[in-house]
């Protein structure tokens, strides 16, 4: 083996090896500190150390002066692997001195304090270094003897917890001994910064995982020239956005201006936000960035975090560290106004439709498709959805966030023919179902929706009685103008703890303008009803909510389709902005024809004589009763082992008229009363 006070000028092979260097400068060094407590007397040999305390040993080490540590023979071990250390690439501990700001007395007690986690003897080595069988970990009183005893009380600031060792968590406290003494606290490294100091990338903690993840600069800004936005050059650079803008390709071209890598944390997947987990994190997700020599970039998501989040925030903005933040408004401005002269803060303009084109053509790799265009105006995903759809043939939804709990999909198991409704109405949805389809053309490629942004909205109010095909026909327009229809749940939107409801309101339109869905709110008026009087705080709090929904709808780009039997109950503010009406009746006389013969399968069997026109003419049903009477007669006729009658209809007709609060009487039936 070659000798190491021989290679004095050679770089270090691997971390590895720099690091069995410095363990044997380590055992040089613990060797030499026992035989000057011998040498001294102040090494208890006796068999009851640590169960009693001899009055002259203490006495004697109060009085005994504080020798120095070094040795020659440390001293030039010392000196050689500096100079290795300098000679090439530095290894990875000395990288550390860079990363967060030691000094050389702070490297060395970071070595001696990881040793045991890297080498089960410096469990024992330590403890005998320390005279006390039960000190497995080295303390800052013990660094300082080892490495500087001259300077005592000016190294003990190297263990204070605003200090680079303790702030970036680069020393711990193991559990349960966080109240003793400073100079007697015992200290280790967690297993992250173990591997580090070998070059390593394994030991990241749990409860950062879950929310932190390595990125690579140039495969996020894989378009540098669709987004033209100067950085500046503040350490802290807040993008304040609630939407994917193009916020992560910013926080790459950062990181590669800065010769970095790039990790993100995502603060919506900390565990227990609103605890005590945050700060620990966040610290971790700064430690971590250091480690990685990467820049760090927080995603704060599109709502304001917890309080503690916050202020984990806010902690590192203080920690010197240089960071990119993407927020909502709320947020953007307060860590913004916590220091103007280190934080540059930008408003990231919203992505339009002929800008996500820009986008989906160059992440397409058949730009002049004839479907990127409907993607880029359904689909309101930003460079960082669309760059992760690049090589994939599936639907953009893939590559959207899922879809919240309180959106059901809409069957798509009706057809036009289906629905049996006036030629004036019929009209009315053929003009919302072109109106829908060629969105890209009209409002891209004829540049309608530059001159006119509220054309980029489309708002429909279907009124009319239950069961006349509203929910149908807002099927049959989604699906001829090829958009998934999802159904929003009234009930799952309101919440009872405060600002809740908002946040399930912006989840719902955030998700659906991403995946460029069309949504449908049944029973609208109870959503979208008249703003009341304020006389108590939950009538200001409510109507807060309601402006909040009408504020989101008209935002929304893309097809809201409102189904009300009372239209008239609707704010008639928000009235004003709904772009296309349609009233739904009762079918007439000929159209409840058309709907009681497709009622009746035609593999169901009919006995002779059922006169299907002639209850169509008596009774005035909607299309949803008639398909409900049908059902009900084939019922009766199946428990009776016959095929349908007349008496089934009619007995079926009466119970559908009674459901809905019509009793009715012999006359109603008219000639058919005796058929019952």
């Amino acid at each position: 083996m070659m000798r190491l006070d021989t290679v004095d000028s050679q770089p270090f092979a691997s971390p590895q090896e720099h690091m069995a260097a410095e363990f044997r400068w380590l055992d040089a060094r613990l060797a030499e500190h026992v035989q000057s407590l011998r040498a001294e007397g102040r090494f208890d040999e006796s068999a009851l150390r640590g169960l009693r305390l001899d009055e002259d040993r203490v006495l004697a080490g109060l009085a005994a002066p504080r020798r120095q540590a070094s040795t020659p023979h440390s001293d030039r071990l010392r000196e050689i692997i500096d100079q290795r250390a300098a000679a090439g690439p530095a290894p990875p501990l000395y990288r550390m001195v860079g990363q967060f700001g030691l000094d050389a007395f702070e490297r060395c007690a970071l070595l001696c304090a990881a040793a045991p986690a890297l080498d089960a003897r410096y469990r024992a080595a330590l403890a005998l270094a320390q005279n006390d069988a039960t000190r497995a970990f080295a303390n800052a009183d013990q660094l300082i003897a080892l490495l500087d005893p001259s300077n005592r009380f000016g190294r003990l600031a190297a263990f204070a917890p605003d200090a680079p060792l303790l702030r970036y968590r680069l020393l711990v406290c193991p559990p349960g001994k966080e109240d003793a003494p400073l100079a007697d606290r015992p200290l280790a490294v967690d297993d992250r910064v173990a591997m580090a100091m070998l070059g390593l990338r394994g030991g990241v903690p749990q409860e950062l995982a879950l929310a932190f993840e390595l990125l690579d600069p140039e495969a996020e800004d894989w378009a540098p020239d669709l987004l033209d936005i100067p950085l500046g050059d503040a350490p802290v650079l807040v993008l304040e956005t609630r939407e994917d803008r193009g916020q992560q390709a910013l926080a790459a071209r950062r990181a590669m201006r800065e010769d970095s890598g790039l990790v993100r944390l995502d603060l919506g997947r900390i565990p227990d936000p609103s605890g005590g987990s945050a700060r620990g994190v966040v610290s971790l997700a700064a430690r971590e960035a250091r480690l990685c020599d990467a820049l760090l970039y927080v995603d704060a998501g599109n709502t304001m975090p917890s309080e503690p989040v916050v202020q984990a925030l806010l902690e590192l903005l203080t920690s010197g560290t240089g960071f990119v933040l993407t927020a909502v408004a709320d947020l953007a401005h307060r860590i913004a106004a916590a220091d103007v002269a280190r934080v540059g803060h930008l408003v990231l303009p919203p992505l339009q439709a002929t800008g996500r084109l820009a986008w989906w053509r160059r992440a397409s790799t058949d730009p002049d498709a004839p479907g990127i265009a409907r993607r880029a105006w359904q689909s309101r995903l930003g460079p960082t959805g669309i760059g992760r759809s690049r090589g994939t043939s599936g639907k953009h939804g893939r590559v959207c966030r899922p879809l919240p709990a309180l959106l059901r999909p809409v069957e798509a198991r009706w057809h036009r023919g289906d629905l049996v409704v006036s030629d004036t109405l019929a009209h009315q949805l053929d003009e919302l179902t072109a109106f829908v389809s060629n969105w890209p053309q009209v409002l891209g490629s004829w540049g309608f929706g530059d001159s006119n942004p509220q054309s980029r909205h489309c708002i429909a109010l279907f009124s009319g009685p239950s069961g006349t095909g509203k929910t149908m026909a807002a099927s049959i327009v989604a699906q001829a103008a090829e958009v998934p229809l999802y159904r929003a749940s009234l009930a799952g939107i309101f919440d009872k703890y405060l600002g809740e409801t908002e946040k399930q309101i912006d989840r719902l339109f955030d998700a659906a303008a991403e995946a460029g869905i069309a949504l449908v709110f049944d029973e609208a008026d109870a959503l979208f009803g008249s703003r009341t009087e304020i006389n108590d705080a939950h009538a200001r709090y409510a109507n807060l909510t309601v402006s909040h929904l009408l504020q989101r709808v008209e935002e929304h780009e893309g097809l809201v389709i409102l189904t009300s039997n009372l239209p008239r109950n609707i704010d008639e503010a928000f009235a004003r902005r709904i772009g296309h009406v349609l009233a739904f009746a009762l079918p007439d006389a000929a159209g409840r024809r058309k709907l009681w013969a497709r009622a009746i399968p035609a593999a169901a069997p009919l006995e002779p004589g059922v006169d299907l026109p002639a209850v169509a003419e008596t009774f005035e049903l909607s299309g949803g009763d008639i398909r409900n009477a049908a059902l009900a007669a084939a019922y009766l006729a199946a428990a009776e082992g016959a095929a349908i009658g007349m008496r089934h209809l009619l007995r079926a007709v009466e119970r559908t008229m009674a459901k809905a609060g019509r009793t009715p009487i012999a006359a109603d039936f008219g000639r058919l009363d005796a058929e019952r």
